[in-house]
């Protein structure tokens, strides 16, 4: 018979989430500094928005990647776990 409470999901499956979501970023990214040098004005100020752009996305993206590291990706989520988590913050006993 099937039950629900024995099904587990690896936390990795949110890392196909966290690497779309860069990859979207990326692309971005390489969108905005082509449009940075197609119509921005050339000089220090261009160059200055452009060094600071690509460094604060530099410290944003290995911070969030420290952050993640430290996590065991293949831990299972149990979904009986999740159901009984759920059902007691939702409907707490009186």
């Amino acid at each position: 018979m099937f039950e629900l409470e024995g099904i587990g999901i690896p936390v990795s499956v949110f890392l196909i989430v966290y690497g779309g979501y860069m990859l979207f970023y990326v692309l971005y990214s390489l969108f905005t500094i082509y449009h940075f040098f197609r119509y921005g004005i050339y000089g220090f100020g261009l160059y200055l928005i452009i060094t600071i752009f690509t460094g604060g996305t530099i410290l944003l993206v290995s911070g969030s990647v420290l952050l993640l590291l430290q996590y065991d990706w293949q831990a299972p989520i149990m979904a009986g776990q999740v159901i009984e988590t759920y059902n007691t913050s939702l409907f707490p006993d009186a």
